[in-house]
């Protein structure tokens, strides 16, 4: 399901993410830190080598749940097929960053996983995707500029599975039904 953009304001106090691999990532996390982060070695960066201008944060509730795992198995499609249109994907989790090297290392993700651990879960609400019931991030996307500004966002139902198709859509428009 998409949403609304719906712009919030982010503090500027925001912590860094740290990655799975410990590279800290700074708010908003478009730009990677290192040209090795953009995925240079792994073919996921944009046709003309540059940084990402936009990002999609695909947040995770739990990175071994099994719908997460699920779509953990796309994010790197996903994230190859938006790269010449300057859109970065990053995954971001409430897990923390030795999780997310084990699941890395487990599954042989490419897509940068940036925990947000500590302070827990301040990225998600930031962009007012933390669900303070569960003390997770909701199942959802938030398309950001380098800026900060909230662009677009998916999400899933209660116990759904977001599609890479939405996030496509929502970046490419109608250019996203033919193969890139």
């Amino acid at each position: 399901m998409t949403g609304p953009a719906g712009e919030r304001e982010i503090p500027a106090d925001m912590p860094a993410l740290r990655d799975q691999y410990g590279q800290l990532w700074s708010w908003p996390p478009v730009v990677p830190p290192s040209p090795a982060a953009l995925g240079a070695s792994r073919g996921t960066t944009h046709d003309d080598g540059a940084a990402p201008t936009r990002c999609w944060l695909f947040f995770l509730p739990g990175a071994f749940t099994p719908v997460c795992s699920a779509e953990l198995g796309w994010v790197d499609e996903l994230a190859e097929r938006l790269a010449p249109a300057g859109v970065g994907l990053r995954v971001v989790s409430c897990d923390s960053a030795a999780v997310l090297r084990k699941i890395a290392d487990e599954t042989g993700i490419r897509t940068p996983l940036l925990s947000d651990f500590w302070p827990h879960g301040a990225a998600a609400r930031a962009v007012g995707e933390f669900n303070e019931v569960t003390g997770r991030a909701r199942r959802s996307s938030v398309l950001m500029d380098a800026a900060g500004t909230v662009l677009a966002r998916v999400r899933a139902d209660a116990g759904g599975e977001r599609r890479l198709q939405d996030h496509l859509d929502a970046v490419l428009g109608e250019r996203s039904s033919t193969p890139m």
